[in-house]
């Protein structure tokens, strides 16, 4: 069932990333999961890269923290689409096709826009799935290529359902962002018009 839904919602460019996707959910579902303790942390995670959300969880961060979505979201398309498993919100210019990603704004580009003078995150429960995951790799045991996390991690129970919802939304996110491609991908995407792209709730 999981792998059907996963070629439903993807084309064919982009199926290598949601079959691995699906199996690296499934290794996660076996293998006990990953709790992130970042008390002695000094934040690079949260400083220099992009923190990629799908639309379902980011229609979840808009009800549940209380602010507009031009606030603290905004598009990007200096993503590289090769290196997130998030279908793009696709846009025609010209002869060429756009490709675009909702991330969390940073400050002075470079800061989450989340992270307090004291190194924590002002919106820890309702933090995106990439955050709950990082540093490790969909497959919840190899430590990403590059990662900047200093922190020796431990498991403890929790975290596979973090990745079990995590597929669901992928799932959903690319049913909704080519939707959103045949009705508005003529335009550059502006976060004004979040509730108007995707709803409200």
């Amino acid at each position: 069932m999981v792998y059907k839904a996963f070629v439903i919602a993807t084309d064919g460019r982009r199926l290598h990333w949601f079959l691995f996707g699906c199996l690296a959910i499934s290794l996660m579902a076996a293998s006990p999961s990953i709790v992130n303790s970042c008390r002695d942390c000094t934040a690079r995670c949260c400083r220099g890269l992009a923190v990629v959300l799908t639309i379902p969880e980011a229609k979840r961060m808009v009800a549940e923290i209380g602010l507009a979505p031009d606030e603290f979201l905004e598009f990007s398309n200096n993503i590289n689409s090769r290196e997130t498993p998030h279908y793009p919100l696709l846009v025609r210019h010209g002869s060429e096709v756009l490709e675009y990603f909702i991330i969390l704004k940073r400050r002075r580009k470079v800061e989450c826009a989340f992270l307090e003078e004291d190194l924590r995150c002002s919106v820890y429960e309702h933090r995106p799935h990439v955050c709950r995951l990082y540093p490790f790799d969909l497959e919840g045991k190899n430590v990403k290529k590059g990662a900047l996390c200093p922190v020796k991690f431990v498991r403890e129970a929790g975290t596979e359902e973090i990745a079990r919802q995590l597929g669901k939304d992928l799932i959903e996110h690319g049913k909704i962002a080519r939707k959103w491609a045949v009705k508005h991908g003529n335009k550059v995407p502006e976060m004004k018009k979040f509730a108007e792209y995707f709803g409200k709730d």
